[in-house]
């Protein structure tokens, strides 16, 4: 990195050592730095390589760039963005990619071919959570400084939204090796970038990250290398406020310029207040129920019917009414309203007495005992208490006692990949816009979040690979509306709602872009002069 970028990052981030684990500085509102109130008990890494949560999304898409993009102003167009252009073989096999000529990182190294390679098989190698990401990749060639040569293993229809997806973020190799990358075979155990990746950004993104520490904030600078005009803003501070009204509070005194996901009922009061404003972006998020069909846990969940019947107890309007206030719809199934193939007619509705005599039928009529595991946060603006006390008082009215454990959403995390709980809630956000985004990832029990509830259905997995596969437009979305049907019957995942984002912030902030992947684009916001 050059000393100059060195010496802006020393200046900004000495404006925000006062304002960690506490209070923000008063001087902050006074320089040009966007200030972010959201949740950031998620973050476990910002190793692009590694990381697969929510907040690392917007984080990468700051600090990295892709080869490809897709806009918040257009969410259906598939545009270059480190790449100026690309081609596909008519095999579907071989994807050439021609780099804009002139690009650098932010440390001042230039953009190449072999970076590309570097980073995405540095991806397959440290075998992280979103390693498979670059699965399809048979072989990545240099062909020179400005062209990758990309042949899948087979066609792949969805390789272009996935190539847009933050994991697939292009990485300074030089920078990662310095610091302990490798991309080699054994890269999963002898790659030593993590803790430097975690703290800093080897990208060339709009913004520098500058530092991150745990439930408290992440911190960013702006880039004066970047290879588009540099942004507006100095830098942005996600800084962690896990309770709306306080975030509001906030908000409302200036001291932070959004308040993000705020609580639904406090919508009202957002919109009655001049100094502020609400913006509402759909997102493709699901919030659902998972219930393990294995035999391993020993529970009635093992049962189909009683996974029907649960689908059928829970009081969905209910949530979306009431919780909610109405900024929210639900799909039948893991796939969204908006993605290929979703066909909300084929959803479960409430009904407490077809689920009654569903667990009748099992064997189960005088109920059972049951433990929903949660992380903590408020999914969609709902506290996850009250969330949980709604389903609970659901099954309840059918017979079925639940008791809620709720823990950290690290460690909730880290206990559902590994296969330890059979009941939860949960949600799910999308790193590109294809349906396989979700189908590949509910589907197969040796991966994703199937693997982690033990789901192993022969019907679902052939479905899924089928639609993946197909690139006929019709018959993909007709296969992909039986894989609905399939993950309706089999009833291990129930969606409970797919949420609108209520953001609120200062009504001088300008450019303000929702983008249902990577939520916030800072690059095109500024902070108007009081």
């Amino acid at each position: 990195m050059k000393k100059r970028s060195f010496l802006v990052i020393g200046l900004i981030a000495a404006l925000f050592v006062s304002g960690i684990g506490g209070s923000l500085p008063a001087q902050a509102q006074d320089e040009n730095i966007l200030i972010v109130a959201t949740q950031l008990d998620d973050v476990i890494t910002l190793d692009p390589g590694r990381a697969f949560e929510s907040t690392n999304l917007t984080v990468h898409h700051a600090t990295y760039d892709t080869l490809l993009e897709i806009r918040p102003d257009d969410l259906t167009t598939i545009v270059p963005s480190l790449a100026e252009s690309y081609e596909v073989s008519d095999d579907g096999l071989v994807y050439t990619f021609v780099l804009r000529e002139g690009l650098q990182f932010a440390s001042g190294n230039p953009i190449t071919a072999e970076d590309v390679r570097f980073s995405w098989t540095r991806l397959q190698n440290i075998k992280g959570n979103p390693s498979f990401y670059a699965d399809p990749i048979a072989e990545i060639e240099v062909v020179d400084d400005l062209t990758v040569r990309v042949t899948l293993s087979e066609p792949f229809p969805a390789f272009p939204a996935v190539v847009t997806a933050p994991a697939m973020s292009i990485l300074d190799s030089q920078l990662v090796i310095e610091h302990g990358g490798t991309d080699a075979p054994d890269a999963d155990e002898t790659d030593m970038a993590k803790d430097w990746l975690d703290q800093n950004s080897a990208g060339s993104g709009p913004f520098i990250l500058t530092g991150w520490t745990p439930n408290s904030e992440i911190t960013m600078v702006r880039n004066e290398n970047y290879w588009r005009e540099p942004p507006a803003l100095d830098g942005v501070v996600l800084r962690d406020v896990n309770d709306s009204t306080t975030a509001l509070q906030l908000l409302e005194r200036g001291d932070v310029d959004i308040a993000q996901n705020i609580d639904k009922d406090l919508a009202d009061q957002v919109m009655g207040n001049d100094a502020l404003r609400l913006e509402i972006g759909q997102t493709l998020n699901i919030t659902y129920l998972a219930m393990s069909p294995s035999d391993t846990f020993g529970l009635p969940l093992s049962d189909v019917r009683v996974r029907q019947a649960i689908a059928q107890a829970v009081d969905y309007d209910g949530i979306i009414d009431q919780l909610l206030q109405g900024y929210a719809d639900r799909p039948a199934g893991i796939l969204p309203l908006g993605v290929q193939g979703s066909d909300p007619s084929i959803r479960y509705e409430y009904d407490p007495d077809a689920a009654r005599a569903l667990l009748e039928e099992a064997g189960y009529g005088d109920g059972f005992d049951l433990t929903l595991y949660t992380g903590s946060g408020a999914p969609a603006g709902i506290p996850i208490e009250t969330l949980s006390a709604k389903i609970q008082a659901d099954l309840a009215a059918v017979g079925i006692n639940v008791s809620i454990e709720m823990q950290p959403t690290s460690n909730f995390l880290t206990a559902f990949r590994a296969q330890e709980l059979p009941f939860l809630i949960s949600t799910w956000t999308p790193d590109y816009l294809d349906a396989t985004m979700w189908s590949d990832y509910f589907s197969y029990p040796d991966r994703g979040v199937s693997y982690r509830v033990m789901l192993d259905s022969e019907t679902i997995a052939e479905l899924a690979s089928e639609a993946a596969f197909e690139s006929d437009p019709e018959r993909r979305t007709e296969l992909y509306r039986e894989y609905q049907q399939a993950q309706v019957d089999e009833a291990v995942f129930i969606v409970l709602f797919q949420p609108q984002s209520l953001d609120a912030t200062r009504a001088e902030l300008q450019g303000y872009a929702f983008h249902p992947v990577y939520f916030l684009d800072f690059y095109g916001m500024s902070k108007a002069a009081e």
